[in-house]
């Protein structure tokens, strides 16, 4: 199976930049911290690098690639019903056309007790001008993903609004809404984190502008201020879902 041009991009980078291996090493440890035992997939699994983090885990995709194990829908999960202890999401939620088509489906093929965890952007007062301004992805606040009928793509897989995971967990009465309409999933966990150190990566792009030898140290710094300055400046989300 040849891998989309996309996905193939993002591995060569991945290969070619520790400092983003870095930055992805803490996030998967954020990640599994929240897991339970048993088998794990990953959606959105794009150029494949969980499994130097995590241990059974089936890696999809929409897009294929032969490092994958399936190309498929997160919205129609090739799953049979209670089949999984754990779904992980790094950067997808925000590109999902339907969210709520993807809870329910997580609220399907999940087991009872069993976890999803996302990660993706945060909009605060210090993140948005950077994803509003400097990011091609757009950042749309007027959108309600709880709506049946609300679309966040345009058919590419690619598409996006940034502000999804925000507008669904940014705050309380976001969480009451979130589980009066999936009340099989409880929300366990919402951590907003990072700070500038993974912008000054460039991500997935071909530049960095920080040396990788200072990751670590930028990171144990954030992770200092977080508890202060996170919620009002920090770049991530992560959330964790728990299936009742």
């Amino acid at each position: 199976m040849d891998a989309d041009p996309r996905l193939a991009a993002h591995r060569r980078v991945w290969q070619k930049k520790p400092a983003l291996r870095k930055i992805y090493a803490d996030y998967y440890r954020r990640i599994t911290c929240h897991c339970t035992n048993g088998q794990t997939l990953e959606i959105g699994a794009g150029s494949g690098h969980i499994r130097e983090h995590m241990d059974q885990v089936f890696m999809a995709d929409i897009l294929p690639a032969e490092w994958l194990d399936v190309a498929a829908d997160a919205q129609q999960l090739p799953f049979g019903d209670e089949s999984l202890s754990n779904i992980v999401m790094v950067d997808v939620l925000h590109h999902i056309e339907r969210p709520t088509a993807l809870f329910d489906e997580v609220t399907r093929v999940l087991r009872p007790g069993g976890k999803m965890v996302m990660l993706d952007p945060a909009i605060t007062i210090g993140s948005w001008p950077i994803y509003k301004f400097l990011h091609s992805e757009p950042v749309n606040m007027r959108v309600d993903p709880l709506y049946e009928e609300c679309s966040q793509s345009g058919g590419d897989p690619f598409d996006s609004n940034q502000a999804v995971p925000t507008l669904l967990f940014s705050s309380s009465d976001r969480h009451k809404k979130f589980e009066a309409r999936f009340p099989s999933l409880r929300i366990v966990a919402r951590q907003f984190f990072g700070f500038a150190t993974y912008p000054l990566t460039g991500g997935f792009q071909n530049w960095c502008i920080v040396p990788s030898r200072l990751i670590p140290s930028l990171l144990s710094i954030e992770r200092l201020l977080e508890p202060f300055l996170a919620r009002l400046l920090g770049f991530r989300l992560l959330v964790a879902l728990e299936r009742l």
